[in-house]
């Protein structure tokens, strides 16, 4: 995948966890809160894969250009 496309999958993931953030604080009870929290940490994880491709597409291209 091309540095792009991962900046706009990294920037819509963020946006979602800025959803999910938003969701979370207008929680009613403690499971809702529970499920959202669930969901912002796979967000997370998900973030950080993208981040890891990323920086490893980076060092791909660093390299083709020495």
């Amino acid at each position: 995948m091309d540095i792009h496309q991962l900046k706009k999958r990294i920037d819509a993931s963020g946006k979602k966890f800025v959803t999910l953030g938003n969701e979370y604080i207008k929680s009613k009870d403690e499971i809702a809160a529970q499920k959202v929290l669930a969901k912002m940490f796979g967000e997370i994880a998900q973030q950080t894969l993208l981040l890891g491709e990323q920086n490893a597409q980076i060092d791909r291209n660093q390299r083709e250009l020495r």
